[in-house]
């Protein structure tokens, strides 16, 4: 099993009315800021740390996982969103698309824009769950 993580290339990817998922097979991953200087193309990711440093997001990260984990084990990802979406999880719900694609899929590609630690953090994450699940 294998996670990359690559800086965006303009060449490689189709990126209009892209937010998370760039490619139709689930394998490679926004995990940036976006660009906002394009209209209609590669949007910030819902796993973007925003004005959080790495660290910060690393904290913010774990305590999710710690809070929503217990109950994915019980119900899955679909018990997020069913009979209503669970508050504060849109994180976790992010970071399990990630780690289900990647358990299932066995390769998986984070795209960065500027941040490569904070992509890095994500593909930690990712294979800890995917493990975990």
């Amino acid at each position: 099993m294998t996670i990359t993580v690559e800086k965006f290339d303009f060449a490689k990817f189709t990126t209009e009315k892209v937010k998370f998922a760039i490619d139709i097979d689930s394998e490679v991953f926004n995990v940036s800021e976006g660009v906002n200087n394009l209209y209609d193309q590669l949007d910030n990711s819902p796993l973007w740390r925003g004005k959080f440093s790495v660290e910060e997001y690393r904290q913010m990260l774990w305590q999710q996982i710690q809070q929503h984990l217990p109950k994915y084990f019980r119900k899955g990802l679909k018990g997020f969103y069913e009979p209503y979406l669970v508050s504060d999880s849109d994180i976790f719900r992010a970071i399990m698309e990630l780690a289900e694609a990647y358990r299932d899929k066995g390769r998986l590609k984070l795209i960065y824009i500027s941040d490569r630690s904070h992509a890095e953090l994500i593909a930690r994450c990712v294979d800890y769950l995917a493990n975990q699940i």
